[in-house]
């Protein structure tokens, strides 16, 4: 595992770099193939297509809606012509309307009232053009009326119906394929889940650590990108009720594991009042005394060091009693004593009897 590398030799600090390396490549192989297997698993079936789900009576309603609209769209043209020539008629009635009016206007200033051919001739213009108009707005007219025609011929609401019955028909495959999906995928994962957390509680410090933890990266992997993206939705529940689920099993283990922790710690206190000193620091491996004493804590009940003293931390924990810096018998500089030799003078730091620890170094 790794720990604080200050007081590990160089070559034990490569190894252990080495040794991770060992287990991400391990991890990343192991990822390869299980992706590999993945993909060879028996198909869950195509994904649905929700024009399976439609009814033929929708298609029908749909076919007639299709068809409604490529008539509509015909008309709108032909409605767009007509409007034009509407407008062109319109335009040349009212400018002979102000002709004419402008002439009879004239006549009638000039005394002139009779009726003659040329009076007649225009008046005859005139009612063309009016008859004309007409007929274009009428023909606008009756287009209109086709497009409102061909555009309720179609029941939208019944069309709105069946639409919806094929969506939620559709959704329950959907639904269906993405669980017979997952199901498949956690067939395989699953083990691989379960034998990561026993590695990981019970071979996660062995001698082959790096393989352990490297399949321990690689089930969380899996379980992250190929297990989680594929857990049915159901409207978003089934994602909550995993994830209480996965908080609590995590907390149940947590608190048993702390509640672990704090009897074994409570026994050992126990324990220190018949251990002499030498006894209790043979207890804790170099290296982790080391590290501890470089973060201020005591090794043995690892609460903090008092720092109260003049010269830094304190001789002795106010905790436990543990005694964690001493005096050397030949320079007198202050060491610690899990130090093996002075780092004044050299010498080795020889263990002297000592007291249990309720007693008096």
């Amino acid at each position: 595992m790794w720990r604080n590398n200050k007081n590990q030799r160089l070559p034990e600090q490569l190894f252990k770099v080495v040794m991770w390396g060992i287990a991400v490549l391990f991890a990343v192989f192991l990822t390869g193939l299980a992706g590999l297997l993945i993909g060879d698993l028996p198909k869950a079936g195509n994904m649905p297509d929700i024009s399976s789900f439609e009814s033929s009576e929708l298609k029908g309603l749909r076919e007639q809606q299709r068809s409604a609209l490529q008539k509509n769209a015909a008309i709108h043209q032909r409605l767009e012509q007509e409007n034009l020539a509407l407008n062109d008629a319109q335009n040349r009635y009212d400018e002979a309307k102000q002709s004419f009016d402008a002439w009879v206007q004239t006549r009638k200033a000039t005394g002139q009232f009779e009726q003659n051919p040329l009076v007649l001739q225009r008046t005859t213009q005139l009612d063309g053009l009016r008859e004309a108009v007409s007929r274009s707005r009428q023909t606008v007219e009756q287009l209109q009326h086709d497009v409102l025609n061909n555009e309720q011929a179609v029941s939208t609401e019944r069309m709105s119906e069946l639409e919806q019955e094929a969506r939620d028909a559709y959704d329950t495959a959907s639904n269906a394929h993405d669980l017979k999906v997952f199901l498949w995928r956690l067939l395989l994962i699953l083990p691989a889940l379960l034998l990561a957390a026993w590695l990981f509680v019970n071979k996660r410090g062995s001698r082959y650590w790096p393989f352990v933890w490297g399949f321990i990266f690689f089930a969380l992997v899996a379980f992250f990108v190929e297990l989680v993206p594929y857990l049915p939705s159901y409207g978003g529940y089934v994602r909550y009720v995993v994830g209480l689920l996965l908080l609590g099993v995590g907390g149940h283990f947590g608190i048993k594991k702390m509640q672990a922790y704090m009897q074994r710690k409570q026994e050992e206190e126990q324990s220190m009042l018949q251990s002499t000193q030498e006894q209790r620091r043979q207890a804790f491996s170099y290296e982790q005394a080391l590290g501890h004493l470089a973060k201020g804590v005591c090794p043995s009940c690892e609460r903090p060091l008092s720092s109260s003293e003049p010269n830094g931390l304190a001789d002795y924990c106010v905790h436990c009693g543990l005694c964690a810096y001493k005096n050397c018998t030949r320079c007198n500089t202050r060491c610690s004593t899990f130090f093996k030799f002075c780092s004044s003078c050299g010498s080795a730091l020889q263990a002297k009897d000592e007291a249990p620890s309720g007693g008096v170094v």
